[in-house]
């Protein structure tokens, strides 16, 4: 996990142009290890593009009443119900590829 947090950070260094805290991205509970949050913004990371396919098929096919009742709002949001039409961004960390997509 350490491993996709290093390069969500140095994606999101190259997108912004500046620094940021990697402490400040933090997993999510429900999605451990695919879905991270920085700031607002959400990120599906892997290093298998299927794996976030997968996790797309996943969200997309899960209902309100799948989610705990603290986290409802938040998944059911419209940018979780639009990520099918996004389109993976290929990033290279020291020669290994994840695949990423922000929400």
């Amino acid at each position: 996990m350490k491993d996709r947090i290093m390069a969500l950070g140095l994606y999101i260094n190259e997108r912004l142009g500046k620094n940021i805290n990697f402490k400040q991205i933090k997993g999510d509970p429900v999605y451990r290890g695919v879905l991270f949050i920085y700031k607002n913004e959400d990120y599906l990371v892997s290093d298998r593009k299927s794996e976030v396919i997968d996790t797309i098929v996943t969200m997309s096919r899960k209902k309100p009443e799948d989610y705990p009742q603290k986290m409802v709002k938040r998944y059911t949001h419209t940018k979780f119900r639009k990520i099918r039409e996004r389109k993976p961004v290929e990033f290279k960390v020291k020669g290994k590829s994840y695949f990423i997509i922000k929400m």
